[in-house]
């Protein structure tokens, strides 16, 4: 039998070398690092919170803490879901990839806008409905505009039949 060669590159290319077991290893634990830093620097502000007795910011704080492990997962969930699929569950995640945000924009603006001037807090609130919107946009009016144009393209490859205008006979009945 002759060797043929492999149509596609593959990992022993010299353009891309495979991947060593360090660099897998370092793109695998930069979440946790990420998370850990969140975790510390949380729970030392809530710390100083409690000791100041701030219990609007203590709320805050383990809203924003819970929100962004629950916005990681959904964003997890939601990119494994199938382009084109309507369903409860796929309006629920987008729901709540825009809602989430928008809440704890808003609510950066109004906890820092007790003792900021005037106009930095007008800029917040500025920055907040701008983030809004552009969330909203990318979830709703972007998405649905993709979705719309994968389900309009499969509803053409389904309608391709020649005889599609020739009413059956069980519709005239």
């Amino acid at each position: 039998m002759t060797k043929t060669k492999p149509t596609l590159p593959t990992s022993t290319n010299s353009c891309h070398p495979p991947p060593t077991h360090v660099a897998a290893q370092f793109t695998l634990s930069l979440p946790s690092v990420v998370f850990l830093n969140l975790t510390i620097t949380t729970l030392t502000t809530m710390y100083r919170a409690y000791q100041h007795r701030d219990i609007t910011l203590l709320a805050f704080l383990v809203f924003v803490y819970a929100s962004y492990f629950t916005l990681h997962n959904c964003v997890e969930v939601y990119s494994r879901l199938p382009k084109g699929e309507k369903s409860t569950k796929k309006e629920l995640l987008r729901f709540t990839l825009w809602f989430l945000p928008t809440v704890v924009f808003f609510g950066f603006a109004l906890e820092f806008g007790t003792f900021m001037p005037v106009t930095v807090v007008v800029l917040m609130y500025c920055l907040a409905i701008a983030s809004s919107s552009l969330l909203f946009y990318a979830h709703y009016i972007q998405d649905d505009q993709k979705g719309y144009n994968t389900c309009a393209d499969d509803q053409k490859k389904s309608s391709s039949n020649k005889h599609d205008h020739v009413p059956s006979a069980q519709n005239i009945v």
